[in-house]
């Protein structure tokens, strides 16, 4: 099962007071990345629309939901519950465009050394183009035909290993399951001019003084 935003992340994230935590999102089963899944149908429909006007990602939102599979109920509750968010407690328009640049945010703390390192490993496999590896770090839940297809073919950019000042400790998240132990994470991938449209999204689980990144899945 996967925690699918409803609204694609990479469109919204410079928004004003946007926060994909408090966002709407749905769970979807499986992967993103396998398009024979709920979320893989979703956001592969979702990467089809247009992302011009907060409205347009809002519209591509409840079009995923459909392209999913999922009841004619849940996409009208989906999009009020996005237009609440984004127009009503943001105080966003639906013409308010989006693409603009996002800055790194000052102040924030940067995430300790050792997960840094463990998620820059799995961040230069991306960007080098090493599926077999980013394969192994799913523990062979990710294939790397679905891998390639989105770095390559879904949303195909220039990456780059990120600043070190990006890796900031918003990007990781305490387990809240004790069956689970370790820590989530939502890292952004990186070109030259900043964030990418991509993000990664896996675990972290502690080793002695080192960490384990494991990788769940590559989105929009």
């Amino acid at each position: 099962m996967g925690d699918h935003l409803i609204v694609a992340h990479s469109a919204v994230r410079g928004c004003a007071g946007y926060s994909r935590h408090d966002a709407p999102s749905i769970l979807l089963d499986g992967t993103s990345l396998a398009t024979d899944t709920e979320h893989g149908r979703a956001v592969t429909a979702q990467l089809t629309r247009r992302h011009g006007t907060l409205e347009e990602a809002i519209d591509a939102g409840a079009f995923a939901l459909s392209a999913a599979g999922l009841p004619r109920s849940i996409h009208r509750q989906a999009r009020a519950a996005c237009e609440d968010y984004f127009y009503r407690r943001l105080g966003l328009s639906p013409e308010h465009e989006l693409g603009g640049g996002e800055a790194l945010a000052e102040g924030r703390e940067l995430m300790p050394e050792p997960m840094y390192r463990a998620l820059e490993q799995i961040v230069g496999f991306v960007v080098d183009g090493e599926y077999e590896e980013l394969r192994a770090a799913s523990e062979n839940r990710l294939t790397v035909e679905d891998l390639r297809r989105r770095v390559e073919d879904d949303c195909p950019e220039s990456l780059v290993l990120p600043p070190r000042e990006s890796y900031r400790v918003e990007a990781i998240t305490r387990s809240k399951d004790p069956d689970l132990p370790g820590w989530a994470y939502f890292l952004e991938l990186w070109t030259d001019s900043g964030p990418s449209r991509l993000h990664l999204e896996g675990e972290l689980e502690e080793s002695g003084d080192r960490f384990k990144a494991t990788l769940n899945d590559i989105l929009p």
